[in-house]
């Protein structure tokens, strides 16, 4: 693979940090709001559905995709940062009130919604060369997972010291140092294109249907509704147990840490399988996580989160790398919001649906998540069949990607 540019680099390291100062902010939420909801409800059900109301803004992609097509990326994602971090201010003044608290949650969430399409599916594809993508993405993904681990520390440790109102200021200061930060990226130009809403949709529901990103979407959102709001399940389980804030942090911490590393590592693993191998490797060696951490005992249950979080970084390296190949840089706003208003949405209907399990005890608790994600894997299975004669684990890996590619 090219050596990177010394552009590609400079613009690399800016939109790292930049996006880690947002995931360690996103992530400290994570851990702040649904603590500081059951300390004020006493409702494990109500903790995970408040904060689950972040993910509901991903109704708004396709909207917000139009957007980021249309104006300067640059000032697009400045702006996001900027949004969130006046809604954590306004959350920290305004935590008694469990509606407050879920409206700013919610808002937060369209922010959160254009920080990520902004910075992983457009700006890398346009000021990234084509060559040192796949590992541009590798590096952001892999700093994505470190900041989760820092976040969780950072915010389970903050909750514990300063109290959730200050606790969310802390998150605020961060949004806004992330906006400051990215104000080094170059400007990347707004579409000459004249607006017109309904073509625009048009086009990013077009990608959704296309054969080749369909069935991606299909299992990604099943496995996002199964363990999308996974850490929020455990945080308000483990909380719910009477386990100290700070131990409930580096428990997670400690899987998200694999996670990380698996990010770093995506494309050195089985470089010579297509995609679609991949995630049906990742899906396979979730769902072994998944039946793991449905166990009684922590040290299995922690086993099993860490390999989890592998299997959920490794393909989500091969979600982003397939999606950047097969969607133009011109229309990858419009596209991928478009397409993560299924997949991420689904994440946010994982915190109901998790919260509707909780009236179950044990491994009860995490069947429906299991069968779901046993379905995505059926599924998947059946598309790469249909794609290639040969399974997907026997034959000549190699020659068989080639020509999956």
């Amino acid at each position: 693979m090219r050596k990177e540019l010394p552009a590609d680099t400079r613009v690399l390291r800016v939109l790292v940090t930049s996006t880690m100062f947002s995931k360690v902010a996103d992530w400290q939420m994570g851990i702040v709001i649904p603590l500081a909801v059951l300390a004020e409800s006493d409702s494990v059900a109500l903790a995970l559905v408040s904060f689950a109301m972040r993910g509901v803004s991903h109704v708004g992609s396709p909207f917000l995709g139009v957007l980021i097509d249309r104006f300067d990326k640059r000032t697009v994602y400045v702006l996001a940062q900027l949004q969130q971090a006046v809604c954590l201010l306004l959350l920290a003044a305004l935590l008694s009130s469990q509606l407050s608290v879920a409206a700013l949650v919610l808002l937060s969430g369209f922010g959160g919604v254009a920080t990520t399409i902004t910075g992983q599916f457009v700006i890398i594809p346009k000021l990234i060369s084509e060559p040192a993508r796949p590992v541009a993405v590798a590096k952001l993904n892999s700093a994505i997972g470190l900041s989760k681990v820092f976040g969780l520390v950072l915010g389970g440790t903050a909750f514990e010291l300063l109290g959730a109102a200050r606790a969310s200021l802390c998150i605020a200061v961060l949004y806004l140092l992330a906006a400051c930060v990215a104000l080094l990226l170059p400007r990347v130009e707004a579409g000459r294109e004249k607006m017109n809403i309904r073509r625009d949709l048009a086009i990013g529901f077009h990608w959704v249907v296309r054969r080749e990103i369909l069935w991606l979407v299909v299992t990604m959102s099943m496995t996002n509704l199964a363990i999308g709001q996974l850490e929020s399940a455990l945080i308000t389980e483990f909380g719910a147990q009477g386990m100290n804030s700070t131990v409930i942090s580096a428990v997670l911490a400690v899987g998200l840490l694999v996670g990380a590393l698996a990010s770093r590592l995506a494309p050195t693993i089985a470089p010579t399988w297509s995609p679609e191998r991949i995630i049906l490797a990742g899906h396979l060696f979730g769902f072994a996580g998944l039946v793991l951490v449905a166990a009684p005992l922590l040290p299995v249950r922690l086993c099993g989160f860490m390999m989890e979080s592998f299997a959920v970084a490794v393909n989500s390296w091969a979600s982003i790398t397939y999606r950047q190949e097969k969607i133009p840089a011109d229309v990858a706003g419009r596209a991928n919001a478009t397409i993560r208003m299924f997949i991420t949405g689904a994440s946010a209907l994982s915190g109901f649906f998790f919260a509707w399990a909780s009236r179950f005890d044990g491994f009860w608790y995490w069947l429906p998540a299991l069968g779901l994600w046993g379905a995505a894997i059926v599924i998947w299975i059946a598309y790469t069949r249909s794609r290639e004669p040969v399974p997907p684990w026997a034959g000549d890996l190699e020659g068989a990607s080639r020509a999956d590619r």
